[in-house]
């Protein structure tokens, strides 16, 4: 059976009705960009009415009108890593600062150690402060956290060579080191630390790592 020949004046009519359904369609969702909403409105053309050159023709149509808005988004992702690279440069300088601070204090001797906490008979830091209410750091100015990465609070190990406590307490690290404890376990002396946010750990001597009240500056 031969195909039925449409009048080239219902082909156009037929073409028109579907450029302006389609870029209907097309313009909307680029309005809300939401997927859902171009797959809805996209049903409501019957494509099974429209020939295999009208497709054709209407799919070149449609990658042309997406060209802009792609060209618009490559705009806007190359601003976006513009603005974030401008706030990570401003994160990191006060970063930087934060630890140019610390290091002026360490330096200056304004910042007790571990190590003198425990030895001091003055009040360096109040004795009845728990290490959750201390800020650590290294002589490079870098915070670190006390004892082990995956600890939820900072405790600091101490051993009489016999046995091992679990130390959270400034008052109970100066109790124990007036009765000869040292700092760490019989298999590693000294005091655990770890970089926060990381499994990165390490043991350093007790007057390596400096001491400030959280909130002081």
């Amino acid at each position: 059976m031969s195909r039925p020949i449409r009048s080239s004046s219902g082909r156009n009519a037929s073409i028109r009705v579907l450029r302006a359904s389609l870029s209907w369609s097309v313009e909307a969702c680029a309005t809300d960009t939401l997927a859902n909403n171009c797959m809805s409105m996209a049903e409501q053309v019957n494509l099974d009415q429209v020939s295999d050159e009208d497709l054709a023709r209407r799919i070149r149509e449609i990658m042309a009108e997406m060209a802009p808005l792609e060209e618009a988004l490559g705009r806007l992702r190359i601003q976006i890593q513009q603005v974030a690279s401008e706030q990570k440069k401003r994160e990191r300088s006060q970063h930087l600062k934060a630890r140019m601070q610390v290091r002026t204090t360490v330096a200056q001797g304004q910042m007790p150690t571990l190590q003198q906490v425990a030895e001091s008979s003055n009040d360096l830091v109040p004795p009845g402060t728990a290490l959750t209410g201390l800020v650590f750091f290294r002589d490079s100015g870098t915070e670190v956290g006390l004892g082990y990465a995956t600890a939820r609070e900072p405790t600091v190990w101490m051993t009489n060579g016999s046995s091992t406590a679990a130390v959270k307490t400034v008052a109970e690290i100066r109790s124990r080191y007036l009765e000869g404890w040292d700092f760490g376990t019989a298999q590693h002396p000294g005091v655990r630390i770890h970089i926060p946010n990381s499994r990165t750990e390490k043991i350093l001597a007790a007057s390596e790592v400096f001491i400030r009240l959280s909130g002081s500056t």
